[in-house]
């Protein structure tokens, strides 16, 4: 059964009095178990009131940046997945600066899935439908 791990992202620390964290909490758990996937809950990755905007997530300091090394220490394995609620979670930047951000998670064998409409962005995807980031809005 392949891993799946969740990445959590909001912008602001009053967003936790919200729904973000609960909902996409859920999506993740929902999506793994309807897709078979094992859901690591030890190694979880959340940014919790960090801003997308300046890349600062998939920074050193940034949970998305520990995803990242995690997947360069072998921690993460290549055929694992990457459950996010949107694209706009991983990154809020330029369109060319978040497709950098997206494509080095593609490069280590990593499948990113969108929650909201359960798109799988993968190595194999994206050589078969490049176009389909072209056609994705909140990149």
């Amino acid at each position: 059964m392949a891993k799946a791990y969740s990445y959590l992202r909001f912008s602001t620390p009053e967003q936790m009095k919200g729904d973000s964290h609960r909902r996409q909490s859920t999506l993740a758990q929902k999506y793994a178990v309807d897709h078979h996937l094992d859901l690591d809950d030890r190694l979880t990755f959340k940014d919790l009131g960090v801003s997308a905007f300046r890349g600062k997530n998939a920074g050193e300091d940034g949970q998305l940046g520990a995803f990242l090394a995690a997947v360069e220490a072998g921690k993460v394995e290549p055929g694992s997945y990457l459950l996010v609620e949107s694209l706009d979670r991983i990154s809020r930047e330029a369109a060319w600066i978040a497709l950098g951000t997206l494509t080095n998670i593609l490069a280590r064998g990593i499948s990113l899935v969108t929650l909201y409409d359960g798109k799988v962005y993968s190595q194999a995807s994206m050589t078969m439908n490049p176009m389909d980031l072209m056609l994705e809005t909140t990149l």
